[in-house]
This record gives C-alpha cells, structure tokens and sequence, in this order.
C-alpha cells in the first residue's frame, strides 16, 4: 500500500507567485485538503508581510503596569493570609494522635483550603524522620483536601505534589503497589501544566526506588536516567546527588559492589551538598563495604552514617541504620552488644509505627537468642511483639504478626531453630521486599 506524502512548506512557497487556479492544477493540491490550507495560511502570512506598518519599529516601556503589580500583590496578600489562617489550622488537626485527624477534618470544612495542603506537605518531611505512619496519614488528608479545590494550574501542580508525597510515605512504609498508583496520580496531574519537568524528575526517582524494592531491574534504570537528565538540566545538584545515590542503589541490586561503593564514597565526601545526602551515601557505602567482607570499614562509615543521620534530625533512618550495624555484631557474633542494639531497635521502631521492621527485628533478635543458648527468652520476646501488634491494631500488618506469632509458638514448643527463623525471614521479607540501602529525599 501507497502512504501519500503531503509537501513541506518549502515546497508549497514555490506555488505562492502562480495565481490560485493554476496552483490546483497539481494533482496533489486538488485533492489534498491540508495542503490546500496550508497554501492559504502561506499566502495570507505572504499578503500580510507587504504592509509597510508590519515594518514600523515601536518602542515598549519597561515600566510595570500599576494593574498588573496590584493585581500579583493582591494574590501575594491573599496567600499570605491563607498560609497564615492555614498554619493555626494544621497546628489544630495534627494535635492528637492521628486517628483523630481525619474526624477532625471532617468536622471543619473551612480547613480544606489550598495554604492546608501546602502546610500538610510541608510537615511531611519531618514526619517521614520521626514517624512515618504519620506521614502516610498527613499526605493521604493533603490528598483529600488538594482533590476537592477549584480547578486551576496552581490546584493542579498542588495536588500532584500532594499524590507525590503520598507516594513517597507509602513507598518508606513498604506500600510499594500503592505508591506506584500515588505516583501516577501525581504523573497525570504534573503533564496537564505547561511546566513541571523538575517535578516529573522526582516522580521518576521515586517510582525507581519502588522499582527496585519490588526488583524489577529492567524498569529501574530507565527512570533514574530519565530522572537524572532533568535535575541536571534545571541544575539541581541536590537532587543530582539523589538520582547518583538511586544509581548505586542500582549497581548494588546487579552485585556490582565495588562500582557502588566508589559512586557512593564521592556523594559522601561532596562538602557542598546537604547532610542528609552524604548521610545516605554513607550508609550505602558500609552497605557494600560488608558485602565484599571488609567488616571494619563497614564499621566505621555505618558509626558515621548513624551520627549524620542523627545531627540531620532524620531518626527513623539513624534506627534503620543502627540495624544494620547490629546485624553486622551478629555476623561477628558480637552477641551481647548484637541483642541490647536489636532491644532498642524494638522499641524505637514499635515508636514509629514502623510494624514490618517490629517483625524482622524479632526474629533478628530471636536467632541471637539460640546463638547464646537462651531458647527460653525467644518466646518473652516475642510476646512483647504481639502485644504491639494487638495494641496498636495493625490489621494491614497481618503477616507481621503471624510471622512473631509462629515464632513464638515454635518456641514454646521447643522446636524453634535457626533454620525456622531463616525461613521466617525469607517468607516475610520476600512478601514486603523492604529495600535496605538509604534514599534521602526532599
């Protein structure tokens, strides 16, 4: 079959000085229709081109017009006073525990405002450092909120940064699918206004960590490379620095530990960026230092790791990193520093609400328990555990709380082993696919 052609402009301009009747005489012209207008949009741009006024130079004033300056300071007041009314009311709805929140929302219509959602995401970054599951609950209501304004470019770019946030508190909690459908929302509504290349660039490093907790490789590396290009493009050595990490994340998942502990080793002695950065690579480096077998350096940079995190006020991340130092004891079988570490651990995390790592750290300290001969202490542990999950009334954590509660009847029984826990684990950790490498964001 044929696929017809249709001329290009410069083709076209060699009808424009025949007379009009004697341009259809091309075959192709009388019978195409957008070659045809075409024609006449070139002819009438051709005709326009020949009044002298076109030619006249002007001057424009620099001056701004009173109008236009009245009217951004009037928007600038309007938000300020938004922002202002919105920050008393976010104080109010995040007082209580968050079970109250979404009540309390309800019960107050005049708080889904715009300065609302843009102050909720504004307190999620220090929920993700001290309370993750609180974060999951502000963005979800910043979401709620954000649906539910008048349609508007500003609406639209807030609510997709809203879904962005929600995204990424999902993604920190282990909710990898529902992070994937938070980040779409957020994709569709960052592609319906005009500029928002530098937000779209955040979605795809995020949607890549997600990529590579559910160890889907093939996906990984097309959106950290989409995501680098953009933050390189508008500038952004920050978030430059998290596309690297996000890039070594990548050579640690292929096995490749040696080209990840070098990319990591230059984020983490780079002065010039943020602290939480350099703390992320910092853990990432001792990551892949334990990995190919040289414990002390692992040592060392996962000690620095957990001080940067802590100076940053980033403590659910210095908790995680705390844990993997004391898995390193355990290697060593550094026991009793190994169980006081993974005893601490219990409880800031139970403070977090962070219940899968509640789960893991159990079994972590449960196999450290049958190393030192202690086979009647596992169960004690582990009842400390359920007594978590029932207080706190974690059905989405069902498989936590089974997984402690197998436990802690195999140990009764007598017939708890190591190989029980590492299947344990095995189970459990394949079902949340919990990333271990840190991934700082902003």
């Amino acid at each position: 079959m044929m696929i017809e052609q249709h001329y290009d402009e410069e083709v076209l301009a060699g009808f424009l000085a025949e007379p009009i009747d004697s341009a259809t005489r091309d075959k192709h012209l009388a019978g195409c229709s957008l070659c045809k207008r075409t024609l006449e949009s070139l002819r009438g741009t051709a005709t326009l081109l020949k009044h002298g006024e076109v030619w006249e130079r002007q001057s424009f004033s620099n001056a701004p017009r009173p109008e236009t300056l009245a009217f951004l300071r009037n928007v600038q007041r309007t938000m300020a006073d938004e922002d202002a009314a919105a920050e008393l009311y976010v104080r109010h709805l995040l007082s209580g525990s968050r079970d109250t929140w979404a009540a309390k929302l309800a019960e107050h219509p005049e708080w889904r405002t715009a300065g609302v959602v843009r102050k909720l995401i504004a307190a999620t970054d220090r929920a993700i450092d001290l309370m993750p599951a609180d974060a999951v609950e502000i963005t979800r209501l910043a979401v709620e909120i954000s649906d539910e304004l008048p349609v508007s470019e500003t609406a639209v770019r807030l609510r997709g940064s809203a879904w962005y946030e929600f995204g990424y508190s999902l993604l920190y909690t282990g909710a990898y699918s529902d992070a994937l459908k938070a980040l779409a929302n957020a994709e569709s509504n960052f592609v319906r206004i005009p500029i928002a290349e530098h937000e779209m660039g955040r979605v795809h490093l995020v949607r890549a960590m997600v990529f590579r907790a559910q160890e889907k490789s093939d996906d990984l590396l097309p959106s950290i490379a989409t995501a680098a290009a953009i933050f390189r493009a508008y500038g952004d050595k920050e978030r430059s620095c998290a596309a690297k990490l996000a890039e070594g994340l990548a050579l640690y998942s292929r096995r490749r530990f040696r080209e990840a502990l070098t990319l990591n080793l230059e984020i983490a002695n780079e002065e010039t960026i943020a602290l939480k950065w350099r703390a992320a690579a910092q853990q990432n480096a001792a990551t892949c230092y334990r990995e190919v077998g040289e414990f002390d350096a692992a040592i060392d940079h996962f000690t620095k790791a957990i001080h940067a995190f802590e100076s940053a006020g980033m403590m659910s991340f210095r908790a995680k990193t705390r844990w993997t130092l004391a898995r390193i004891f355990v290697a060593r079988q550094q026991y009793d520093s190994a169980l006081q570490m993974l005893t601490e651990l219990r409880g800031e995390f139970e403070e977090l609400g962070m219940a899968n790592d509640v789960a893991i750290v159990s079994l972590d300290m449960a196999e450290v328990l049958i190393a030192t001969e202690r086979h009647d202490d596992i169960a004690v542990a582990c009842r400390k555990s359920i007594a978590y999950f029932e207080q706190a009334q974690l059905t989405s954590c069902e498989a936590a709380r089974t997984a402690v509660t197998y436990l802690c009847e195999a140990a009764l029984a007598g017939t708890a082993t190591k190989a029980l826990i590492s299947e344990l684990r095995i189970a459990f950790v394949a079902a949340a696919k919990r990333p271990e490498l840190m991934q700082a964001y902003c």
